[in-house]
């Protein structure tokens, strides 16, 4: 046991103030103050140029997943306008992707994210003209098990990806919203695409949070250089926290892809479902991780005190 502890433990004990101890006790509280100080300061001290270059180099991720965008939507909407339903729907769930892991800055680019991935609860209904984009395709083609009448749908969702392209250049990007975005994309899985509400008709929710997995994972990777000198037991935490959900995940791989989202009590049934493939422990455990790595993200723009 250390001396200054166990002499000092019995006065502690009495609720008295002797010199002897206040004096070690005033010098281990300046020591604690000044590392509080020095870590408080770690996070004044990130070069602007650091954040900079983190929030420039994610803008340069986001074009390329646009261009990725591209392609791989142009693979689906070919099967769709093919009449080719099978295609189509093998085609639906890895279009996607590519948004997934940017959506919260793409969405930046004005009225995008309502013409491609608004769901129908934003809509009079599924006739609504309105309701166009992925989940207008999804309807038909998983619903509906039809490729008719989905051929304007797929030329729409091909020229507003399109328009995404063009307009994305010209958007600003700053330190501050990619914190944020990899923030959303975490709070998006834990509070909402975890009731399976997003793909609802084609029940291919899992790629989807596999892809908001990895665009939060990788925005924070940009930021890594400045989270290292600002707070890295957080970013040891979120690092940790994303291992977990893709831990808990894996089980559920099929292939390049994924198991249905089926699960007990399925608020979204479908046809689609033969049985449950999501059960519900591993429901709750995710549950879990997510709100917990939500939390840890919702931090990051604090620790780098980004406005």
């Amino acid at each position: 046991m250390n001396r200054y502890i166990a002499w000092c433990a019995p006065v502690a004990a009495a609720s008295l103030i002797l010199t002897g101890c206040s004096g070690d006790n005033s010098a281990s509280t300046e020591a604690t103050t000044t590392a509080d100080a020095t870590t408080a300061s770690a996070a004044a001290a990130v070069p602007a140029e650091v954040l900079d270059k983190a929030a420039a180099d994610y803008k340069a991720y986001v074009a390329s997943n646009i261009d990725e965008l591209q392609r791989v939507v142009k693979v689906f909407t070919d099967a769709v306008r093919a009449g080719d339903l099978q295609a189509a729907q093998d085609a639906y769930a890895p279009s996607r992707a590519p948004w997934e892991r940017i959506e919260p800055i793409a969405g930046l680019v004005e009225d995008i994210d309502r013409k491609i991935d608004a769901r129908v609860d934003d809509f009079a209904g599924v006739d609504a003209p309105e309701f166009t984009g992925w989940h207008r395709l999804e309807y038909i083609l998983f619903e509906q098990n039809t490729t008719e009448g989905a051929a304007p749908f797929a030329d729409q969702l091909d020229s507003d990806v399109a328009q995404l392209k063009e307009q994305f250049p010209a958007v600003e990007v700053k330190p501050v919203d990619v914190a944020n975005g990899a923030a959303e994309l975490i709070e998006e899985v834990s509070e909402g695409k975890i009731t399976g509400e997003e793909d609802r008709y084609s029940k291919t929710d899992l790629w989807d949070f596999d892809a908001n997995l990895q665009g939060a994972r990788d925005a924070v990777g940009k930021l890594n250089p400045a989270l290292v000198q600002a707070d890295p037991a957080l970013l040891g935490k979120i690092d940790a926290g994303i291992n977990s959900v893709f831990d808990t995940m894996r089980p559920l791989r099929r292939g390049d892809g994924w198991v249905l989202f089926c699960t007990e009590n399925d608020p979204y049934p479908s046809p689609r479902c033969t049985g449950v493939t999501v059960d519900p422990p591993t429901i709750d455990k995710l549950k879990a991780e997510l709100a917990g790595l939500s939390e840890n993200m919702s931090q990051v723009a604090g620790a780098l005190k980004l406005k």
